[in-house]
């Protein structure tokens, strides 16, 4: 579910920016980014809901340190156990990080002309084809000489021509 790869990837982060870069404006980003997608995402069943539910509770675990004082009154409204101060820090669930798909662009000497979904597996040849054959990309290659095709996987793919 990509509300839970989210908010893995919020945990995950944060805690690099909070205990090893100390960039505390970048990992507040990231948890502001996380209450946006839980704030959009409407829960349909009851493990729709427990994903949101992990992610609230993340979200206020990872403020603590930042604003304790809020967090506090937040864990007992979310139903949390004991004082805040000690609950544990969320744990990053490295199985939920595991993407099937990718977005991958597509750049013609370096300007954006298309975006396509490719499997997270997907080999640069295969890529590199997928993306030669996007229709957008098509119209600027289309009577020039491709030079050059840079496969930077998992990221974007820019094709050189002249």
């Amino acid at each position: 579910m990509a509300l839970r790869r989210k908010s893995h990837e919020t945990i995950a982060k944060v805690s690099v920016d909070m205990e090893r870069r100390q960039t505390f404006n970048t990992a507040i980003a990231a948890i502001m980014e996380l209450c946006n997608e839980l704030g959009r995402f409407s829960p349909a069943n009851e493990n729709a809901q427990a994903v949101v539910q992990e992610g609230i509770s993340a979200v206020v675990r990872m403020l603590v340190p930042i604003i304790p004082h809020a967090c506090h009154h937040l864990w007992k409204a979310i139903g949390g156990e004991g004082d805040a101060t000690y609950a544990p820090w969320p744990v990053t669930d490295e199985a939920a990080l595991v993407r099937d798909s990718l977005e991958i662009v597509v750049q013609v000497n370096g300007k954006v002309r298309a975006r396509m979904e490719v499997a997270a597996a997907a080999s640069k040849e295969s890529i590199e084809a997928s993306a030669l054959a996007q229709e957008n990309a098509q119209r600027f290659i289309e009577g020039k000489t491709v030079r050059k095709v840079i496969v930077v996987p998992g990221k974007l793919v820019n094709i050189v021509v002249t």
